[in-house]
């Protein structure tokens, strides 16, 4: 039945995906890259930092939420373990814990160990927005219940960032999986520009990405109805921009060459939802979070929370840097890596939208650093996969949680599933 089924769905799936319906190869001009350079500086004390999460459901129908992290490096292993009770079920809840105990880790490596580069796990950009997001625009009270929670995530991570810049500890952030479309669209969008000009391929220049905004999804269908009579080559780059299932890495499996990586772009507050809803400075977005923090404070039957919360958050958007960010392909088979590394004396919501190629970016040393660390495909960077190896949970550590778990939970008591949520 498997063979049956799959063979069916994945001929019909590699049918759909017939690639001369997108002209991959046209932008080959627009993606700049160079050649990673063996490193040869000192010898440096790097460490890893990564995180799981898992989730116990009790007999009422709340969870235990379990997140730990370790950071790993030459000599040491340091770790951070926290449990909370999720009354209100929430995808953001637990992914905002994995966020604090991945950052509480990583600030102990650096001020224990005093290391000089730290990897972190995942995109800082994508972990930042969206904490943004659900602090000011939560619409669903699920998310609108943990808005502290959320907060606190978004100030250990500004923290982090902080305690490296002062100690001196170079922090680069990579991600393995990923699925962004930020350098796709930006050079979609250049080819646009230099064809016709329109003003929402400026703001596509700008913004990332103004197709999560529907008046602009809606503007992009009729340009390329319009020009698919007679512009075959602009409505061919449109079909591709709006086409979700290609992103930065397809398109980069195809024009990056091995042993190579882009050139950084400099991205700041360029999320097109802020943007819209002109919420472009810290002031804004410390008033919209306030408000949804009223609102969850309603949800507790809370009159106040015990922490400055809205201090917390202005702190944190103070502090979160704008970000050098390139894609490194170090096999021939690899998905190209994103790294992504704070930029120094910048300031990400500042007021300014800010998505372009940024070639003085010094990030050689960094590339080569990290060429010293890889081994293959899978284990693309040893500190990352020593790390992993032992934050993450598996089913035998969550049935031991669950014996003792059910002990503790009296007259709850425990559901019948465990559920393996992240990290695994």
């Amino acid at each position: 039945m498997f063979i049956t089924h799959a063979e069916r769905k994945l001929k019909a799936y590699l049918h759909s995906r017939s690639q001369h319906d997108y002209p991959i190869t046209s932008l080959e001009d627009s993606v700049q890259y160079k050649k990673v350079e063996p490193y040869t500086g000192d010898s440096l004390l790097a460490a890893g930092v990564d995180g799981g999460i898992a989730m116990l459901k009790l007999a009422n129908g709340h969870q235990v939420v379990l997140a730990r992290a370790a950071a790993v490096g030459p000599g040491f292993v340091e770790r951070e373990f926290e449990a909370d009770i999720a009354k209100v079920e929430s995808a953001s809840m637990p992914w905002a814990y994995l966020v604090i105990v991945e950052s509480l880790v990583g600030i102990k490596a650096i001020e224990r160990h005093s290391v000089d580069v730290l990897l972190m796990d995942g995109s800082l950009y994508a972990k930042t927005v969206r904490l943004v997001h659900n602090l000011i625009l939560a619409r669903e009270f699920q998310n609108l219940y943990y808005i502290p929670e959320l907060a606190a995530a978004l100030h250990l991570l500004a923290k982090l960032i902080d305690t490296a810049q002062r100690r001196g500890t170079k922090l680069i952030f990579v991600s393995k999986d990923h699925s962004f479309k930020l350098l796709k669209e930006h050079v979609i969008f250049e080819k646009l520009s230099a064809r016709q000009r329109d003003p929402i391929y400026q703001r596509g220049l700008q913004w990332y990405s103004v197709l999560w905004i529907r008046r602009f999804r809606k503007e992009l269908l009729e340009i390329y109805k319009q020009l698919r009579g007679h512009d075959y080559e602009s409505s061919r780059l449109l079909a591709m921009l709006i086409t979700p299932s290609i992103t930065d890495s397809e398109l980069l499996g195809q024009l990056l060459p091995p042993g190579s990586y882009t050139v950084p772009m400099l991205v700041g507050g360029c999320d097109a939802y802020m943007n819209y809803k002109g919420l472009t400075t810290v002031d804004k977005l410390v008033k919209a979070a306030e408000d949804r923090l009223e609102d969850s404070l309603i949800f507790r039957l809370k009159e106040q929370y015990s922490q400055d919360v809205v201090g917390m958050i202005r702190e944190a958007l103070e502090v979160i840097p704008k970000i050098y960010f390139l894609y490194v392909k170090f096999g021939g088979d690899d998905t190209p890596l994103l790294v992504e590394i704070p930029a120094e004396g910048t300031k990400m919501f500042d007021g300014a939208a800010v998505k372009a190629f940024y070639p003085p970016a010094r990030v050689g040393d960094i590339v080569g650093l990290l060429a010293t660390q890889y081994r293959d495909p899978i284990h693309y960077n040893a500190w990352l996969w020593y790390a992993h190896a032992v934050a993450s949970f598996r089913a035998s550590h969550l049935s031991e949680y669950a014996v003792y778990l059910k002990n503790m939970a009296g007259g709850v008591g425990m559901g019948r599933r465990l559920k393996l949520a992240w990290g695994v």
